[in-house]
């Protein structure tokens, strides 16, 4: 089993002590099958990180909240309609203090993402899988689709066109090397009473210390500006 797959399994297992409702809403994983049915149109190549997180679960369950009329003409327009509405597709987490939301978008939800970056004419091949918000502020988090170098990026998009998401900008923002530094990192800021319990026993698969409090620090002051 690899360390991605290792951190997921034990991510599932904070989820459902932590937030058992919650992490009763995850979709089962795909298929390599039915992933690459959905990905067949696209001349990028999807990481393997990828494959692994949707596999694991494909996201909070697709079924949202009311809609407004705005959100009704998004959605018949095949916009990004990524933001799942409704609590019951939200993961309540601590970060410095602050009260954060985070939704896991299913594939399909990532696809309508990537689509909606490459209508607004952004030039870098991007996967928004996870959305960070404090209510003002929102951070997307996004794979690059580079199957050798699939860093993520929890990028500021609050009122961002697309076009600006360029890698100066992302060079600019928190990021992962991988997948599993950010899964680990998610692990670790859930309730202090489970996450040091976690470390103990996953301390090889955890990130340093001085690696986590750099991106608490770096996404909280995205989330304070």
């Amino acid at each position: 089993m690899t360390e991605l797959l290792k951190l997921l399994n034990r991510f599932d297992i904070t989820l459902t002590q932590i937030a058992p409702t919650i992490a009763s809403r995850l979709q089962s994983g795909l298929t390599s099958a039915e992933i690459e049915a959905q990905i067949a149109s696209f001349p990028w190549t999807l990481p393997q990180d990828a494959f692994f997180l949707y596999q694991w679960h494909n996201g909070l369950s697709g079924k949202p909240g009311k809609f407004n009329f705005a959100s009704k003409l998004l959605r018949i327009k095949d916009k990004w309609h990524g933001e799942l509405t409704g609590r019951e597709n939200e993961v309540h987490l601590k970060l410095e203090n602050r009260l954060i939301v985070a939704k896991f978008l299913p594939l399909e939800y990532s696809i309508a993402g990537h689509r909606h970056l490459k209508f607004g004419r952004c030039q870098i091949d991007l996967l928004p899988f996870s959305i960070l918000t404090d209510g003002e502020k929102t951070i997307y988090c996004m794979m690059h689709l580079d199957p050798y170098k699939p860093i993520i990026y929890c990028a500021n998009g609050t009122k961002l066109p697309p076009m600006k998401v360029t890698e100066s900008f992302l060079s600019t923002q928190p990021q992962f090397s991988q997948l599993s530094d950010m899964i680990a990192f998610l692990t670790t800021v859930f309730q202090p009473g489970i996450q040091r319990a976690v470390a103990s026993h996953y301390e090889e698969l955890s990130i340093s210390e001085e690696k986590e409090s750099e991106i608490r620090l770096n996404l909280s002051g995205f989330l304070t500006k």
